[in-house]
């Protein structure tokens, strides 16, 4: 019993050690770009089959892989040629990783949501918001180590914004 106590506490500090930085289209000018630049570069480069697969390392609960999609969404709304999409996110955290793959926020996490993104990919349930089965189904969420773990392989994409601020030199 004395054992089962200290491991829930060991836990509660493990995840409060845990930085979970991460908002919707955190940093404006980097997700203009991958809309306007670079995701449809990459979708362009796929022929019709092919699948657009992403990595998004540190995801937290899921906010950056979750932006993607919707970009990714909006850029193929009204296109005869869709391609598969997979973002593959992942975290050390378990308690993230349960939070991303149900994919309701409240308020004020979806406040730097483009309107128009709202509109079109979340539904309101109670006094929180969750987004749509069509974006939720294009990512897999996972738990996963990076310093441990093997890395993803053949993605056309990866995005390593929310693992960068856990790196510190001795890494």
């Amino acid at each position: 019993k004395i054992l089962a106590k200290n491991k829930t506490e060991q836990d509660l500090l493990y995840n409060d050690l845990l930085i979970n930085v991460t908002s919707f289209f955190r940093d404006a000018e980097s997700f203009k770009y991958l809309k306007t630049t670079l995701l449809p570069r990459l979708l362009k480069s796929k022929n019709e089959g092919e699948t657009l697969r992403i990595w998004i390392p540190a995801c937290s609960s899921g906010q950056e892989a979750y932006s993607i999609a919707m970009i990714l969404a909006d850029l193929q709304d009204n296109v005869s040629k869709k391609i598969p999409v997979k973002i593959f996110a992942t975290d050390i955290s378990v308690d993230s990783i349960c939070d991303a793959r149900i994919g309701e926020y409240t308020p004020t996490e979806i406040k730097s949501i483009p309107k128009k993104y709202l509109k079109s990919f979340f539904t309101k349930g109670g006094e929180n918001f969750q987004l749509i089965k069509e974006i939720r189904e294009m990512c897999v969420f996972a738990v996963h180590n990076i310093l441990r773990d093997p890395p993803f392989s053949r993605m056309d994409f990866i995005s390593c914004r929310n693992v960068l601020i856990y790196m510190e030199p001795f890494l």
